[in-house]
């Protein structure tokens, strides 16, 4: 389900998020948000479902096995102690 509401900024930078918003993502007064921007977009995600929203994100980033995330993290540590002297 797609929804797309218009909301204004007010004077203190606050907005409200629309009824229909709150009720299909399940909001109440008081709950908490996590605000992202990525490219150009703002993203708003509950605390409680950030972790599961977010898991394996990055997974693959520093190598595909252990083989090669040792890799990266040696050639990682070489680079600090190379720019020490």
């Amino acid at each position: 389900m797609t929804i797309a509401k218009t909301v204004r900024l007010g004077r203190k930078g606050q907005m409200v998020l629309p009824k229909e918003v709150r009720d299909f993502l399940g909001l109440k007064e008081g709950d908490r948000l996590i605000v992202t921007v990525e490219g150009g977009h703002v993203i708003l995600s509950a605390p409680e479902r950030y972790a599961t929203d977010t898991k394996g994100i990055l997974r693959g980033t520093w190598g595909q096995n252990e083989e090669e995330i040792k890799g990266y993290l040696e050639g990682e540590r070489g680079s600090w102690e190379g720019g020490k002297g």
